[in-house]
């Protein structure tokens, strides 16, 4: 399970949110603090890049999941709102465009923002806020939460007093939601009730100071085996999780130091998509560290994950907002 790391995308400041679109045969992800999308074609080693422009809330970029039914809507993090984009695969390989806000959140915290996000087996849109960070991973600490923005529009918080807001995944059997407050240097289960989409009975799987993991607990993947795949942020690896007994299964280095987040892709799913920042060095460390920032595929790691899920939201309600 050593598997094999390449690089497939040049460094980006703060890489997120990979999300792979089989349709497309494309990877998604952003760099946050930049304000861009960004699509590579693997197969094509293809790039396309669309700068978003600042919401009201703020100009950072978290998060890109699709818009199912469509081929070029996607639901974005903006500042403090998520907002609906119109990207079509025939846009010019360097575009711009501007999100029609869905929502906004924590008005009494204006220097927050959104952070990591992905859609339940319902296609419900979860995604957490974080406060202002000074530097990487130092900020004030419980100003965040978890929320959940429905499948018509309405957005719940279920979270609070989060420092990041980081990880998400759910089990096959659709019965529990595991969830990463990076500050917390955890991994925590929640029962999950995927009819109304209730989390209830908190709970820690995984503890990074007792296992002695170093690192940050950043984004998250699952696998078809039920094992959890985590970046880890000031770590320079992603961890293998046996949630069940709390076990570390394995653990594959890289060669940048901030690991951000993890996706399964490619056609049988078993490529995993590795994301990274380059935040916290200076242009000289830079010049002697090609790697931060950049993106990567590991495979070979005998495991593979599930398609992921579009935002089910109602098609003419978000036409009906961006006029289109």
């Amino acid at each position: 399970m050593a598997g094999v790391v390449k690089q497939v995308c040049s460094p980006v400041e703060l890489g997120e949110g990979p999300h792979w679109v089989q349709g497309q045969k494309a990877l998604y992800y952003v760099d946050i603090r930049k304000g861009y999308v960004h699509r590579y074609f693997p197969d094509q080693d293809k790039h396309q890049s669309l700068k978003v422009e600042a919401a009201g809330s703020g100009d950072s970029v978290s998060l890109v999941v699709p818009v199912a039914g469509s081929s070029d809507l996607y639901v974005v993090g903006i500042g403090r709102s998520i907002g609906i984009v119109h990207w079509p695969l025939n846009a010019p390989d360097k575009h711009q465009t501007k999100a029609t806000v869905l929502q906004t959140i924590d008005d009494q915290s204006p220097n927050n923002r959104f952070n990591d996000g992905k859609c339940d087996p319902q296609g419900r849109l979860w995604a957490g806020t974080m406060g202002h960070e000074s530097e990487p991973a130092v900020l004030e600490k419980e100003k965040g939460s978890l929320f959940c923005l429905d499948t018509a529009n309405n957005i719940s918080k279920w979270v609070d007093k989060v420092s990041i807001s980081n990880g998400l995944a759910w089990t096959q059997d659709k019965g529990t939601f595991y969830y990463i407050d990076s500050l917390a240097f955890s991994v925590d289960a929640f029962d999950y009730d995927d009819t109304t989409g209730k989390i209830s009975n908190r709970r820690v799987v995984f503890d990074f100071k007792k296992s002695n993991v170093e690192g940050i607990p950043d984004g998250m993947t699952i696998d078809t085996d039920g094992n959890l795949w985590v970046a880890c942020f000031l770590g320079s690896k992603v961890i293998c999780v046996e949630p069940k007994s709390g076990s570390l299964k394995c653990k594959v280095d890289l060669p940048a130091r901030d690991i951000t987040s993890v996706c399964w892709g490619g056609d049988d799913y078993a490529t995993l998509f590795v994301t990274s920042a380059q935040t916290g060095h200076s242009s000289e460390e830079l010049s002697k560290k090609p790697y931060e920032g950049a993106t990567f595929t590991i495979t070979g790691l005998g495991a593979k994950g599930f398609p992921p899920v579009d935002y089910k939201a109602d098609l003419n309600m978000i036409k009906t907002k961006m006029a289109l």
